[in-house]
This record gives structure tokens, sequence and C-alpha cells, in this order.
């Protein structure tokens, strides 16, 4: 599979993902979604505004715009507003990679306070990817505790087979 292929697969799957996790979450009351267990972010909503900030930090890295400014930790969170920002920030960064393939492996230099790297811009749309898994885990782990359930599968499996038989 080239490089092209794998990242607009990476993209296309994060569309799906987001749409995915933000229709399941929708079904259930807003204060299901702002009841506090522990995890590293303390409720769905707080993970779900850690994703959208990541996803825009990351996605403005790639793009190569301005690089956004929002709290590590938040204290409240307009679920809402959030949900809508993870599909946004999917679609845009979608059609900045379909449209821009080639320079996804060219390095790009970033250096914040937390780290400095130098990688191709592939990478860092593999650690975004990555790391949005992870907190849809953490989503989902906390929704079994606060009674947010049947979760929808959010496997990168299942879309990849279920794609190609439609």
């Amino acid at each position: 599979m080239s490089l092209k292929t794998s990242i607009t697969n990476s993209v296309d799957y994060n569309i799906w993902v987001s749409e995915q996790l933000v229709a399941w979450l929708r079904s259930y009351p807003e204060e299901l979604l702002q009841t506090e267990c522990r995890s590293s972010f303390s409720s769905i909503a707080k993970t779900l505004k850690h994703i959208s900030d990541t996803q825009l930090y990351w996605s403005s890295m790639i793009r190569e715009t301005a690089t956004p400014s929002f709290d590590y930790i938040a204290t409240s969170v307009d679920i809402e507003t959030e949900m809508n920002n993870i599909v946004n920030e999917a679609k845009l960064l979608a059609a900045y990679v379909k449209e821009n393939s080639e320079a996804m492996n060219e390095p790009h230099l970033i250096e914040s306070q937390w780290f400095s790297s130098n990688f191709p811009k592939y990478e860092y749309l593999q650690h975004l990817i990555i790391h949005t898994t992870y907190h849809r885990g953490q989503i989902v782990t906390i929704g079994h505790h606060v009674g947010v359930l049947k979760a929808p599968m959010l496997d990168y499996n299942f879309w990849n087979v279920m794609r190609q038989q439609q």
C-alpha cells in the first residue's frame, strides 16, 4: 500500500469514527457526559474536549496554520461545541491531506513548550490517529462507569471491511 493510500484511508477513517462517536454520545443526556469518573480526564465531556483540542493542535501543525491555544485541563466543557469541532476538524484535515499528499512526506519542524521534532507530516498524522483512538477508548470505558453504554464499533478494521463491502 502506498503512503498516499494509507494516509487517505487514515483521514477517511478519522471522519467516520468521529461521526460515529458523536452520534453515539448525542443519544445520551448531557448530565451523563459531564458525570465525573476516575480517569486521566475525569468525564466523557473533558475527554472529548481533550480529543478536540489535541486534534486541532496536530491538524494545525500538519496544515501549517496558527497554533491554537486552549486549556490543557478544562474546567468546563460545551459538549455540543466540542462534538462539532471534532467532526469539522477531521473534515478540514482530510481535505488538506488529500490535496497535499506529496507534502505529507516532507519533514515539518515543530518547536513547542513540550518538545521539538522534525518528522514527516504523515508521522504527525499517525500520532493524531493513535492519540484520538486511545482517548476514544477512554470515553467508552468512562461510559461503562457512568451509564453511557452500547458504544458503536469504532475499530479501523471494522470501518475498512464495511467500506469495501459497500
